[in-house]
């Protein structure tokens, strides 16, 4: 699995569950929950407090053709809550993580990428080389909705943040999986899941718990929900263990223009599309819960040391 993402409270748990799930070639950035300098950093505090020993290669800081922006109100101001991140010893071990996609597409079989953040690196991975899906196992986007959005009112962040760059994407890259808002509202960790992490005691555990406390707190403010979506965590099960999750293959197309709906994934609810069509993506819709809750936190902990 190589991941793409904008660490970020949810990212930095994808991050942690994919090491045990998977396994984890590299990691890629990408401006969006925060700044790349942020997201860049903070994916090397999570690999190195969680003790793992994977690349990270900085990519693209700015949107495609947008104007930069980002969801520190959500995130805090350096991505990762009001957790204490610490100083790494680490660097990038490159800032061509579009290169970096393209080496491992071509020098490892079977490998899934899981792109987690504004999909920027991805798009200008698929202009740079176009038959990069046909030699993936497949590709699994946190992303969209087919109903609703979060930053408006049809819009989830990841597409708004660069809709030119998911417009690419689903047009592209045929197959893909989309695990949006419709599913991942549906798995909520809550303070229950928070407790079996802290009471653990080993570094990633608590940092997980850490930043779980926050989303929970944020998700409370914002919604009065007990609980949190942790949105990437949630995708990269789905990439691993696809049964635990019900879908069907949709058109989907992404809004450029519309003053209310750019950055709306607009999902195709008239029926089933043919799953080898060109247009076809795999759009989640449910999942069993429970289940994904415990794989997301025993794939936290079983990375103790």
């Amino acid at each position: 699995m190589l991941i793409d993402c904008d660490p970020g409270l949810d990212d930095a748990i994808a991050i942690l569950t994919a090491a045990h799930l998977a396994d984890l070639v590299g990691i890629t950035t990408v401006n969006g929950n925060v700044g790349i300098d942020h997201t860049t950093h903070n994916a090397l505090a999570v690999i190195e407090t969680a003790g793992l020993d994977i690349p990270v290669h900085r990519g693209a800081s700015r949107p495609m053709i947008s104007p930069t922006i980002d969801a520190s109100h959500v995130h805090g101001p350096t991505g990762l809550g009001s957790v204490d991140i610490p100083e790494v010893s680490g660097s990038p071990a490159s800032h061509d993580a579009v290169g970096f996609i393209l080496d491992m597409s071509r020098s490892i079989a079977g490998l899934h990428l899981v792109a987690v953040g504004p999909l920027t690196n991805i798009a200008l991975a698929l202009q740079a080389d176009p038959d990069l899906p046909a030699r993936l196992a497949g590709i699994t986007i946190m992303g969209g909705a087919a109903v609703g959005g979060n930053v408006t009112p049809v819009a989830e962040f990841n597409i708004w943040a660069d809709p030119e760059a998911a417009a690419i994407v689903f047009r592209d890259a045929p197959g893909l999986t989309m695990v949006g808002l419709d599913v991942t509202h549906k798995i909520l960790l809550g303070a229950s899941e928070r407790d079996r992490l802290r009471e653990a005691a080993f570094p990633a555990a608590v940092l997980a718990a850490d930043l779980l406390d926050y989303a929970v707190e944020r998700s409370g403010e914002m919604r009065g929900w007990s609980g949190a979506p942790i949105h990437d965590a949630s995708a990269v099960v789905a990439a691993v263990r696809p049964e635990l999750f019900d879908g069907e293959f949709r058109h989907v197309d992404v809004e450029l223009h519309g003053t209310l709906t750019r950055g709306m994934t607009v999902v195709d609810q008239r029926g089933s599309a043919d799953s080898t069509t060109d247009a076809a993506t795999r759009v989640l819709t449910d999942a069993d819960a429970p289940i994904v809750i415990d794989t997301i936190v025993d794939s936290v902990l079983a990375l103790r040391p």
